[in-house]
């Protein structure tokens, strides 16, 4: 039988829309962008909306909490549906709707109603992430995967690279309400492309070369047997050892990175810069981000290991945290400096992350393994920014919101070291 690294060589020469590095992935990869985009983008709309509703660094920071809590409810409904149904149909209906919403938040007029809002897009973005996941396991063998989930995941980095200057440049010159639209709208058009270009699994794939699918299912087949069944009810994967201690680790990495994520703009507006310096400067450590993202998953498939690459770049992420406290005395160059790079080393951990579970779980299984590591993590997302803000209202600086997040971060990184990977 032939390793995926064949498997990958001989697709390269495939017409585009036969080969499932670009079919798969790079329709995924679009439909993340656009999640990531709505999930985030209110971010640079804080200062305004501050304003405009007269709400508290607190309030705003609970506002925007309020969106994990919705995005918890899903995470394991969805991912059992998709790893027993479709993940196609499921991911289609969650970002039709979820495109909606957010579109939506442009008529938001209280406080009240802006909590609401953030809850109902949670929602319906939650469980995104996990089906996704589950499809990429469904195309693609183990030898491949880090570098799939990774390819899938810098969406994140993406979306923020090419929406920060955007959602700047829209909100200096036509407010935070026409932002929400102009973002929202490329979601619905990409429904239709979602459609037409994702299949479910290689089988039913009428456009894959019949040679690849033959090898492709092969594979994919044999490595299923190999994986260790779970005994009983698919319910006890929510308490198989590695699943209990990857979502503890991810509630601790995500408090930390969502508090980085939401509250960087409003630092950097603090410094007195403009509305579109501050879009231009917060892309940049999404932007070394997605060149970690890239060189650790490429390591991480070459070696075949994933827990210690993970645990390493979470580790570093807390450290760069730490030293913002020291370089921050340098103005605006240290702080940017010191979160790009704990930025940068937290979204390299994505690739070898998400690998761990599908190599860990059974296939039928995976889905609900991943939707409660993926939904503890999203717990964290409603600490992380409601901490943030009361932090700065407490202290009147982010100085305690990095330190506690940077501490965070490296015994979240600790807690996984237990975890006992197979090599391939």
């Amino acid at each position: 039988m032939k390793s995926g690294e064949d498997v990958v060589a001989e697709t390269a020469s495939f017409a585009p829309h036969q080969n499932r590095w670009l079919r798969i992935l790079g329709v995924a990869f679009v439909m993340y962008v656009l999640s990531f985009i709505d999930r985030t983008n209110i971010a640079m709309a804080i200062p305004a909306l501050r304003s405009e509703l007269g709400m508290s660094s607190s309030a705003i920071g609970f506002a925007t909490g309020m969106f994990f809590w919705g995005y918890i409810v899903l995470q394991i409904p969805a991912g059992r549906l998709a790893a027993v149904w479709s993940a196609k149909w499921v991911i289609l209906g969650l970002l039709l709707v979820w495109s909606v919403v957010s579109l939506s938040t442009a008529f938001v007029r209280t406080e009240n109603q802006l909590i609401a809002n953030r809850f109902i897009l949670g929602l319906f973005e939650g469980g995104v992430l996990t089906c996704t996941i589950v499809l990429i396991r469904k195309w693609f063998t183990r030898a491949e995967r880090a570098r799939a989930n990774t390819m899938f995941l810098l969406s994140i980095p993406i979306a923020q690279v090419i929406a920060n200057p955007i959602s700047g440049l829209v909100l200096q010159h036509f407010g935070w309400q026409m932002m929400f639209v102009v973002e929202a709208l490329p979601g619905l058009v990409w429904a239709l492309v979602w459609i037409w270009a994702i299949t479910e699994e290689p089988k039913d794939a009428a456009w894959l070369d019949p040679q690849e699918k033959a090898r492709l299912i092969a594979a994919l087949k044999a490595e299923e047997a190999q994986t260790a069944p779970v005994q009983g009810h698919w319910i006890t994967t929510l308490w198989h050892p590695a699943v209990l201690l990857l979502a503890l680790y991810n509630f601790a990495a995500l408090m930390a990175e969502w508090g980085v994520t939401f509250w960087l703009p409003t630092v950097l507006k603090e410094t007195g810069l403009s509305i579109v310096s501050v879009g231009f400067l917060a892309a940049l450590p999404p932007a070394v981000g997605a060149v970690m993202m890239v060189l650790v998953a490429m390591n991480s498939d070459r070696v075949q290991e994933r827990k210690w690459h993970m645990i390493c770049c979470t580790a570093l992420s807390g450290v760069f945290l730490l030293l913002a406290q020291l370089f921050g005395q340098w103005g605006t160059v240290g702080i940017v400096i010191c979160l790009t790079l704990a930025v940068g080393s937290f979204l390299g951990r994505f690739g070898p992350f998400w690998s761990l579970p599908t190599e860990v779980l059974p296939p039928a299984v995976a889905g609900v393994g991943i939707g409660l590591i993926n939904g503890a993590g999203n717990l964290g997302g409603t600490v992380g920014p409601w901490f943030f803000g009361v932090a700065k209202e407490w202290t009147g600086s982010f100085t305690l919101a990095l330190t506690i997040g940077g501490i965070s971060l490296i015994l979240g990184s600790l807690l996984v070291v237990p975890i006992r990977q197979r090599r391939s």
